[in-house]
């Protein structure tokens, strides 16, 4: 659907990091918690862009009575998804790698990430945007790959239904 609801969540937690509760959190935590915004906005706008192509970019929060910011023409694709691309790379970088139980870790977001630009550098390719900008995501696709196989810490080995039939995963490598 055509909805900016999670962008908008995002960005008004990344208003609320830098302009609130920076000088109350060390490099570390304003890292973190900056990159999951940016995760949860990259994840959004994946989808976004994924079902509509070329939809409006909002990079800061939008005051509801603005109406000429909210209702602004539609962002071009490559651009949104350059964006995208920053932000993910933001959060390879920054997210811890284990918040806990409930919380997006680094390793969740590198699977994610990985799908996201597969699609993106793929889509690009084939409808010859530029070989180039594909390249580009697809390296991130591998890097976030990776990051993730390279761990040691999942693995294949489940039969297909107690893979995808379970309520609980926890178990499961």
């Amino acid at each position: 659907s055509w909805n900016f609801y999670w962008v908008r969540k995002a960005n008004v937690m990344l208003n609320r990091i830098e302009n609130k509760a920076k000088p109350n959190l060390s490099p570390e935590e304003y890292n973190h918690w900056t990159a999951v915004a940016k995760f949860f906005r990259a994840f959004e706008y994946s989808r976004l862009v994924g079902v509509f192509g070329d939809v409006p970019y909002f990079d800061a929060e939008v005051d509801p009575k603005d109406f000429d910011t909210m209702y602004k023409a539609r962002t071009p694709r490559t651009e949104v998804m350059d964006k995208v691309y920053d932000d993910c790379k933001y959060v390879l970088e920054n997210m811890r790698i284990d918040d806990g139980k409930g919380y997006v870790g680094r390793y969740t977001a590198a699977a994610l990430i990985s799908n996201w630009m597969l699609f993106e550098g793929t889509w690009e390719h084939y409808h010859n945007v530029d070989k180039t900008r594909a390249k580009k995501f697809l390296e991130l696709a591998v890097e976030a790959s990776q990051y993730v196989m390279n761990s040691g810490k999942y693995s294949f080995g489940s039969d297909f239904k107690s893979l995808f039939a379970s309520e609980d995963l926890s178990s499961n490598p």
